[in-house]
C-alpha cells in the first residue's frame, strides 16, 4: 500500500473534494470519508494499522502502538512521518517531539475551506487542538470560540464534536480531569491552520480562542476560579499575550492565587512585547518578585507567598514620564491608570509627596477626557489608583480625604472581589492607618480586625503589610494603656520586615512606651539622637506626616524636660503643618504662657485636625487651669476632653496631664457618664471606666514642669534665655544672633526686667527653677 493514499492536490481545498452535508455520511462505516483525503484512511485497530503501513518492519510493536495512537490510526500521517525519519537517517521510532512535528510534511496540513459540515468540524478540531488539556471548562471555552468565530454552519458544536469523535480525530480521555484528547500528530497538524476561508469563519482559530478567553476573563465572577488554570495554559500555547493583559487588569496580583502557573506565564512574555505594554511590564515585575519570594521561602503555598511579597513598592523607572510624553501610540485607559499609579508611587517612595499628588491629578484628568465610546479603566485598576491616591493623602496629612478615597477601595473589594485578598487587605490596613492620624480609634480597630479575619480566611498567617498593621495595633494598645500588650507588639515589630516607609512612626511609638514606663529621658534621646527618626527639620506639610505623631513627639519632649528641643520643633514647623497648633500650645504650657496656650489650643479646637488633637488641646487647657488653681474650670475642661476621648477611643490626652492634675481631676470626674462612653468606645467588656482610671492614676509623671503662668516670653526672648545658659561670651552670642554686642546687652536688660532679675546668673537660675517646678 502506498504510504500516502488519497493525497489531495495542493490547490484543491476541502470544499471541492466532498459532497454536500446531505449527501456525505457523517461516519465512514468502512467507506472513504472527506477526512481521509487529508489524514489517510483510518485503521480500526493497531493490527489493521500495522498491516496498512508499508515500513512497518522497521518499527517495534511498541513503536507501532505509539504511532497508531499519535496519528489516531490515520495511515497517511504515519507513513509520511516514518518515511521522513528514515530519509533523515533517524530511527523510524524516534520519539523526540520537536523532530516529530518538524518532520510532518507541509502537504499534510489541512486547508480549511467552506461549504460543508465537515469544514466546520475541521475548524472545531483546530480549536480543540490548541487546548493542552480538554477539560469540561475547556470544552465550554472551545464552543464559545466556535460561536465567536461565526462559523457558517447550522450544525451545533456538540454535533460536530460527535463527528470528530466518530472519525477518531478526538478520543475519549482516560484522564479523570479531561473529557477528550486530540491525538498528538493530529494536534500538531491542526495547529498549523493559521487562516481559513472567510466564507467559513470571520476569525482564525487562534483569533477565535483569544476572543473567547478574553471574554471569559472579562465575564468571570471574581469569586470563581474554575477553568482559569486551563485558560492560562491555553494562552501560553496561543501566545496571545493580550489575554494576560486582560487578566491582570481584572485581577491584578490575585491572579497568582487564582492560577499559580501565571508566574511562569507572565515571565514567558517576550521582551519585545513587554516593552510595548505598561500593564505587562508591571505584571512581569510582580511575577519576578513573587518568584523571588518563592525561592527565598522555599514554598509554593500561594497565600503565604502573597502575604510575604511586597508588591506595593514595585517601581518601574522606564515608565517615568510616560504619562505626559507625546508619543505615536495613544495609551489606553487601563494603561493610563497603571502609569499614573506607578509614577505617583515613585514620587511617594522618594518622599516627593506633592509631585505624587500632582501626577495623580494629571492621570485622572486624562481619564476624564477619554474619547467618546472609549472604555474606561477596569474597576480593579481604578481601585489600585485609589489605593495609591489614599496613601499619598495620608502622607500629606489630609486624613478626611484619605479616608474617603480608601473607603472606595474597600467598597470595591467587598462588592467585586470579596474572595480575593487584593485590594481588600491593603485597603483595610491603609484605612486604619489614615484613622491613626485623624483619630477615629474605633474605626482603626474595626478595619484592622476585619483585615486579620479576612487574611485568615484567605489562608494567610500574616497580612501583606504586617509591619504597618503591627504599628497600628501598637498605637491602639497605647491608646488604652495596655502596656503588657504593647511590649509584646514591640517584639513582633522588631521581627517584622517593613514593607512601606512609615517615617518616624515606629520609633515615636516606642518612645511613648518609654514615657509610660517612667523612662522619659530615654524616650527623648531616642527621638533627638536616633538617625532613623530625623525629626529635624520639620518644615512643611509633607514632612509632618502624621499630626498625631507630631503631637506625641511634642509630648515626649515635654515629658523629658527637653524645652529647647520642643521650641526648636515648633520653630521649624510650618503653621500649615498638621499638629502645629498643639505643639505651640505645649510649648506655651512648658514656658507658662497663658495667653499663647489659650490662643494655640483655640486654633486647634476650631480647626479640622481631628478629635485626637482636639482632645490633647483640651487636656492642656485643663492642666493649665489646674495649675492656676481654677478647679471648677479645670474640671469642666477635663470633662469636655473626655468627650473627645470617647470619639477617638483613646486616653492619650489624659496621659499628657501632669500627675497632680490627674490625681485631682480623675477622682473628681469618676462618676461622670463621659467615662462610661470612653470605656465603651474600646468595645471590650474587660475595659471598664474603673480600669481606665486605675491605669491612668498609676502612670508615672508625664509632665515634670510646674509652670508659673505669670510671665510670658516671646520666642525670641526664650531663645536668648537658652543662649545665655552656656559658657559663651556676650560677643559670641551676639555674633550668633547677628547683632552687635551693645544691641544684645540692651535686649538682655529688657529680659532681666521682665523676669524680675538683675544679672545673667539670676536669669539662668530663674529659668532652671521654672523647668524644675
Amino acid at each position: 500500500m502506498s504510504p500516502q493514499p488519497n493525497k489531495p492536490a495542493d490547490d484543491v481545498n476541502l470544499s471541492s473534494t466532498v459532497r454536500s452535508a446531505s449527501e456525505q455520511p457523517l461516519v465512514s462505516d468502512g467507506r472513504s470519508s472527506v477526512f481521509d483525503s487529508y489524514f489517510g484512511p483510518r485503521a480500526a485497530s493497531a493490527q489493521e494499522f500495522a498491516s496498512a503501513l508499508e515500513l512497518r518492519s522497521m518499527l517495534s510493536e511498541s513503536e507501532l502502538e505509539r504511532i497508531f495512537r499519535a496519528s489516531g490510526g490515520h495511515t497517511r500521517i504515519a507513513a509520511s512521518l516514518v518515511r521522513a525519519r528514515v530519509e533523515a537517517g533517524l530511527p523510524a521510532g524516534d520519539t523526540d517531539p520537536d523532530r516529530t512535528v518538524a518532520m510532518l510534511s507541509p502537504e499534510l496540513t489541512p486547508t480549511v475551506g467552506a461549504g460543508s459540515r465537515e469544514s466546520a468540524a475541521l475548524y472545531l478540531l483546530a480549536l480543540f487542538a490548541w487546548a493542552p488539556q480538554i477539560t469540561p471548562s475547556m470544552v465550554d471555552l472551545v464552543h464559545a470560540a466556535f460561536a465567536a468565530a461565526e462559523v457558517a454552519t447550522s450544525a451545533r458544536p456538540e454535533e460536530l464534536t460527535s463527528l470528530l469523535t466518530a472519525e477518531g480525530l478526538i478520543t475519549a480521555s482516560a484522564d479523570t480531569d479531561a473529557v477528550f484528547t486530540v491525538p498528538d500528530l493530529i494536534r500538531a497538524l491542526m495547529r498549523r491552520v493559521t487562516s481559513v476561508d472567510t466564507n467559513l469563519a470571520e476569525k482564525s482559530p487562534r483569533e477565535a480562542l483569544g476572543a473567547a478567553v478574553s471574554d471569559s476573563i472579562g465575564r468571570q465572577r471574581s469569586d470563581r476560579r474554575e477553568g482559569l488554570t486551563e485558560v492560562v495554559e491555553l494562552v501560553l500555547e496561543l501566545r496571545d499575550w493580550h489575554v494576560l493583559v486582560r487578566a491582570w487588569a481584572r485581577r491584578s496580583v490575585n491572579v497568582f492565587i487564582d492560577v499559580p502557573s501565571a508566574i511562569e506565564a507572565y515571565l514567558s512574555v517576550p521582551e519585545e512585547v513587554v516593552a510595548q505594554n505598561p500593564i505587562l511590564t508591571l505584571a512581569r515585575s510582580a511575577a519576578r518578585r513573587i518568584d523571588s519570594t518563592r525561592t527565598r521561602l522555599g514554598t509554593d503555598d500561594m497565600p503565604t507567598l502573597l502575604s510575604a511579597t511586597d508588591f506595593s513598592s514595585i517601581v518601574l523607572p522606564e515608565m517615568h514620564g510616560l504619562l505626559s510624553a507625546e508619543s505615536e501610540r495613544r495609551l489606553t485607559a487601563d494603561e493610563v491608570a497603571v502609569v499614573t499609579m506607578l509614577e505617583a508611587r515613585t514620587h511617594r517612595l522618594n518622599r516627593e509627596n506633592e509631585a505624587a499628588l500632582n501626577v495623580i491629578e494629571v492621570g485622572r484628568e486624562r481619564l476624564r477626557h477619554l474619547s467618546p465610546g472609549e472604555p474606561g479603566p477596569t474597576l480593579m485598576l481604578q481601585a489600585e489608583l485609589n489605593l495609591e491616591h489614599g496613601r499619598n493623602l495620608v502622607v500629606a496629612g489630609r486624613f478626611p480625604e484619605a479616608m474617603c478615597v480608601l473607603q472606595r477601595v474597600v467598597q470595591f473589594a467587598e462588592i467585586y472581589a470579596p474572595n480575593s485578598p487584593h485590594p481588600l487587605l491593603a485597603g483595610l490596613v491603609e484605612t486604619a492607618l489614615a484613622g491613626m492620624g485623624h483619630g477615629h480609634g474605633s474605626d482603626m480597630d474595626r478595619n484592622l480586625a476585619r483585615a486579620r479575619e479576612d487574611a485568615r480566611r484567605f489562608g494567610m498567617a500574616a497580612l501583606p503589610d504586617e509591619f504597618t498593621a503591627l504599628c497600628i495595633e501598637l498605637t491602639r494598645s497605647l491608646d488604652r494603656l495596655d502596656l503588657d500588650t504593647a511590649g509584646q507588639i514591640l517584639i513582633a515589630i522588631d521581627q517584622a520586615k517593613p514593607t512601606q516607609f512609615l517615617g518616624p512612626i515606629p520609633h515615636v511609638l516606642r518612645s511613648l512606651c518609654f514615657v509610660y514606663e517612667g523612662r522619659a529621658s530615654a524616650a527623648a534621646k531616642l527621638l533627638v539622637e536616633s538617625p532613623q527618626v530625623q525629626l529635624m527639620p520639620t518644615t512643611g506639610v509633607p514632612s509632618a506626616r502624621f499630626s498625631a505623631i507630631v503631637n506625641i513627639v511634642g509630648f515626649v519632649l515635654a515629658a523629658a524636660g527637653e524645652g529647647k528641643a520642643l521650641q526648636d520643633l515648633a520653630e521649624r514647623m510650618s503653621p500649615q503643618s498638621p499638629g502645629y497648633s498643639v505643639v505651640k500650645a505645649r510649648q506655651a504650657f512648658v514656658f507658662g504662657q497663658h495667653d499663647s496656650l489659650w490662643t494655640a489650643t483655640g486654633q486647634s479646637l476650631a480647626g479640622d485636625e481631628g478629635p485626637r488633637l482636639k482632645s490633647c488641646a483640651m487636656a492642656l487647657r485643663a492642666d493649665m487651669l489646674h495649675h492656676e488653681g481654677r478647679s471648677a474650670e479645670a474640671l469642666e475642661a477635663f470633662v469636655d476632653m473626655l468627650d473627645y476621648c470617647a470619639i477617638t477611643a483613646s486616653v492619650l490626652a489624659v496621659t499628657q496631664l501632669s500627675k497632680s492634675a490627674r490625681e485631682a481631676l480623675i477622682p473628681a470626674s469618676a462618676d461622670c457618664s463621659e467615662w462610661v462612653a470612653v470605656a465603651r468606645s474600646f468595645n471590650s467588656a474587660e475595659l471598664t471606666a474603673a480600669v481606665l482610671q486605675k491605669r491612668l492614676l498609676e502612670l508615672p509623671e508625664t509632665s515634670p514642669v510646674s509652670p508659673d503662668f505669670q510671665t510670658d516670653l516671646t520666642p525670641a526672648e526664650q531663645s536668648l534665655l537658652f543662649a545665655i545658659d552656656s559658657s559663651k561670651s556676650i560677643a559670641q552670642i551676639a555674633r550668633e544672633f547677628g547683632v552687635v554686642s551693645g544691641t544684645l546687652k540692651n535686649r538682655l536688660s529688657a529680659l532681666y526686667r521682665k523676669l524680675g532679675v538683675r544679672s545673667r546668673a539670676e536669669a539662668v537660675a530663674h529659668a532652671n527653677r521654672a523647668q524644675q517646678r
